[in-house]
């Protein structure tokens, strides 16, 4: 391959790479990828992507015009580069080529039930750290995430008090074969730094019409919280009151 053509190709793929991820901030999925506190990261990287191509279109449009000044000798023609007399290597095309043809392809979409069941849902001490804020016991229950409900869990003793709790939560709909016809787990995921890291939770939701929810359907749970016993442990359920589909929330990750 010509080195200019090359060097074209390289500055366009990272010049495409970078709207890409303009693209993908600018449509509000950037945080179903990453960790929201690694959103300046993703960015940097983006400016670099721009500064790259832009800095090596300009190169090539600085040679060319170069090359049309100068007189052609007797050894050289117009435009001739010494770089011409080696192959350049494909392998930063198809570094930057790859994580756009993915991006691509792949249709962008928060982690489910299939990302979920090849895990597991975690529904009691899917932490490592017992230790929780106490801003976090002083949040209304009707506030608290899934991720809060069981952190408490893991890290309480005394559970009796809050057995009879409004339950307010949102997740989605993931269907554990252990459960009973009318129990699903209202599952999210927490992601650490990115999708890499993500695993899965669930609280457990007892409603007559579960069997009428899809796999993978949001839905927000409304309920009075009971303390039932899942291997020997102690874990939150919710006898739901109600349940009602949503759209998948702005932020479908937990982080914690």
């Amino acid at each position: 391959m010509n080195p200019r053509t090359y060097q074209r190709l390289q500055a366009l793929l990272a010049l495409a790479l970078g709207f890409f991820i303009l693209n993908v901030i600018s449509s509000g999925k950037l945080y179903w990828y990453i960790n929201a506190r690694f959103a300046w990261l993703t960015v940097l990287g983006m400016l670099i992507l721009f500064a790259l191509g832009a800095n090596m279109l300009d190169n090539l449009r600085r040679t060319r015009a170069q090359a049309v000044d100068e007189a052609p000798g007797p050894l050289h023609s117009p435009g001739h580069d010494h770089a011409e007399h080696t192959k350049p290597s494909a392998w930063p095309l198809l570094l930057l080529a790859l994580p756009l043809l993915i991006g691509l392809l792949i249709p962008a979409r928060p982690l489910g039930s299939d990302a979920a069941a090849s895990r597991g849902v975690a529904v009691s001490g899917a932490l490592a750290s017992g230790d929780i804020s106490p801003l976090l016991l002083q949040t209304g229950p009707d506030q608290r995430t899934v991720l809060d409900w069981i952190r408490i869990f893991n890290a309480q003793t005394d559970l009796e008090q809050y057995e009879g709790e409004t339950a307010n939560v949102i997740g989605f709909v993931y269907r554990d074969p252990r459960l009973g016809p009318n129990q699903f787990l209202a599952s999210r995921f927490a992601v650490t730094c990115c999708v890499a890291d993500a695993f899965a939770l669930g609280m457990l939701v007892e409603w007559p019409e579960s069997a009428a929810l899809g796999v993978d359907e949001w839905v927000q749970v409304k309920g009075p919280l009971r303390i039932v016993e899942q291997d020997g442990r102690k874990i939150p359920m919710i006898e739901a009151e109600s349940v009602r589909q949503v759209d998948i929330p702005a932020q479908p990750y937990l982080f914690p």
